[in-house]
């Protein structure tokens, strides 16, 4: 991935650091899946593989090199761990298979504006005469248009954001059934049973909400490096403001724009997201580098506050 998001994040493990200044990779003929990949090859193969971790939101560097080192192994695990898989950070057939199923699912990340890389590039493409620019990576004011005139033309929600649904149908899947009014009108007695009980619902589950505790893995990363803008999903600038608390989430987890409050970190706004940050897993904004290195990897409990 060429340029990650708007915020490049830093990995915050040791072996981040490690590997990361290597030649330009060999080019192979061989397909991705044809061989076994693991630590310390170098050549074509393993750009492929990158790419297709990179697009899943799982190898978190800038480029993809060519090379099988600490960082696309760390990122080979997490996909293994994630999909059921032996954790041996070796990507060999049962791992490729699970690529191929997450593919053939259209399992692709939500993008939002503000998002870079692979996986935009990717959706550029699909969106084929929506989208009649050059395919840069970057999901800018121009695509988010493309995304909501193909939304509109499908009978999606128009949002502007790549979720599952718009994923789905530009794979060549079905758009979601959308409950008409006759599904929705009963007769007045039962009609306003209905309303009251969806009332009741509505502030059972804002009341859940509130307060509710989750256990979460934690990693840290900075705005203030080269080649970071330092605007968050929502718009936040936190290099204009560093002491601002924020986190990086996954919108279906912790709804963007949430008041959390983060053991050990305080109370902070979920205005972020990122490619490897999804199901119960939150990235930490911290204004120094060597912080969000210390860091590390934690277990922590999110309280949502409102």
């Amino acid at each position: 991935m060429v340029a990650r998001k708007n915020i490049v994040r830093n990995v915050v493990t040791s072996t981040a650091l490690a590997g990361m200044m290597f030649a330009s990779p060999v080019v192979s003929e061989a397909a991705l899946g044809d061989q076994t990949l693991s630590y310390g090859e170098k050549h074509g193969d393993v750009v492929e593989l990158q790419d297709v971790l990179s697009a899943k939101g799982y190898f978190n560097y800038d480029e993809s090199t060519g090379y099988f080192g600490p960082i696309t192994q760390g990122a080979v695990k997490q996909f293994q761990k994630d999909h059921g898989l032996s954790v041996d950070g070796i990507a060999g057939p049962n791992t490729f298979s699970a690529i191929q199923n997450v593919n053939n699912g259209q399992a692709q990340r939500t993008l939002v504006q503000g998002d870079r890389g692979h996986s935009v590039s990717a959706l550029q493409e699909k969106l084929g005469g929506y989208y009649n620019y050059s395919v840069d990576g970057i999901y800018g004011p121009i695509t988010a248009q493309a995304v909501r005139a193909f939304q509109a033309d499908n009978g999606l929600s128009v949002d502007g954001i790549a979720g599952k649904n718009t994923w789905s149908v530009l794979n060549g899947g079905a758009a979601p059934a959308k409950t008409t009014n006759k599904e929705a009108v009963k007769t007045t007695t039962s009609n306003s049973n209905s309303t009251s009980a969806k009332q009741s619902n509505s502030e059972s589950k804002s009341s859940q909400q509130s307060g509710k505790e989750i256990s979460v893995e934690a990693t840290a990363y900075t705005a203030f490096c080269t080649g970071c803008s330092g605007v968050t999903a929502t718009g936040i600038d936190l290099r204009a403001n560093p002491n601002q608390k924020v986190i990086a989430v996954d919108p279906d987890v912790i709804p963007l724009g949430s008041k959390v409050h983060v053991e050990g970190y305080g109370t902070a706004i979920a205005g972020d997201t990122g490619g490897a940050i999804q199901g119960n897993r939150i990235d930490l904004f911290m204004p120094e580098r060597q912080d969000a290195l210390d860091f590390g990897r934690k277990t922590l409990t999110v309280t949502v506050l409102d």
